[in-house]
């Protein structure tokens, strides 16, 4: 169990400390979950349970300063938690979207009160110009959240485990029923939140297009995503074009 923890602190800290080299989308469910199924030995598992949770929070984007769940974390422990204890993948839904929301309020915390105060001591260095000092600011606002969350789901991997087991063995078949039922609904649901981000007056015939071509032609999803990419490369050459054609006619007056 402590061998398996240890393997979870290290998903964890890659996953969390992906956006200093750049954004890879490890933070997404997709790829997290299959990096922790890989290392505790079940990538099937893993791949399964990170898909299903990527179609769950499909929509769920940072806007502004309204952050989502903590997805990333949800993914790692309910993927955890299903390959230890054997369970089927409809109970990673149940499991991520409570760890989600806790692990959301803890993100919250380390946002406003370490990466507060660093950023504060990074301003008063800048004014110094201590650029040594403001250098430190920066990389402990960068790791510190990695580092926590890297603590908090190994000690609970670590100590949940086994209670999680136990709580699994004891729910009725009814209930797990409803979860498989559950888990289909939310992939829908996720795709449903992110066409409301997504779909406008302005882009929602090509919906409609897209979706008739699936329904009543029978596309494959290779063959409209094809038909998506040549149809967009000529609106934009048509948007160019004509912006071309303004600015000339400007030049002429």
């Amino acid at each position: 169990m402590l061998t398996q923890a240890i393997l979870i602190g290290i998903v964890t800290f890659v996953c969390y400390a992906n956006p200093m080299v750049g954004s890879l989308n490890w933070l997404r469910p997709i790829v997290c979950g299959s990096l922790t199924g890989l290392l505790l030995g079940d990538p099937q598992t893993g791949c399964i349970v990170g898909a299903t949770l990527e179609l769950a929070f499909l929509g769920s984007y940072a806007i502004g300063g309204a952050l989502p769940p903590d997805y990333t974390a949800g993914t790692i422990l309910a993927t955890a938690f299903v390959i230890t204890s054997g369970a089927s993948t409809d109970m990673a839904l149940v499991l991520a979207f409570p760890i989600a929301t806790l692990a959301l309020l803890l993100k919250n915390a380390v946002y406003i009160g370490i990466r507060g105060y660093c950023s504060e001591k990074a301003t008063k260095y800048a004014e110094q110009a201590d650029v040594k000092n403001v250098r430190r600011m920066h990389l402990l606002a960068a790791l510190s959240f990695p580092v926590i969350m890297t603590v908090v789901l190994s000690a609970c991997f670590y100590i949940g485990a086994e209670q999680v087991t136990l709580v699994v063995n004891m729910i009725p078949e009814f209930i797990l029923n409803g979860l498989k039922v559950a888990s289909n609904i939310l992939p829908a649901l996720g795709f449903a939140m992110l066409a409301k981000m997504l779909i406008s007056k302005s882009t929602v015939h090509y919906f409609v297009f897209g979706f008739a071509l699936a329904a009543y032609l029978k596309l494959p999803i290779l063959g409209i995503a094809i038909f998506a990419v040549v149809l967009a490369v000529i609106i934009v050459n048509l948007m160019e074009k004509n912006t071309e054609t303004g600015v000339e006619l400007d030049e002429d007056f």
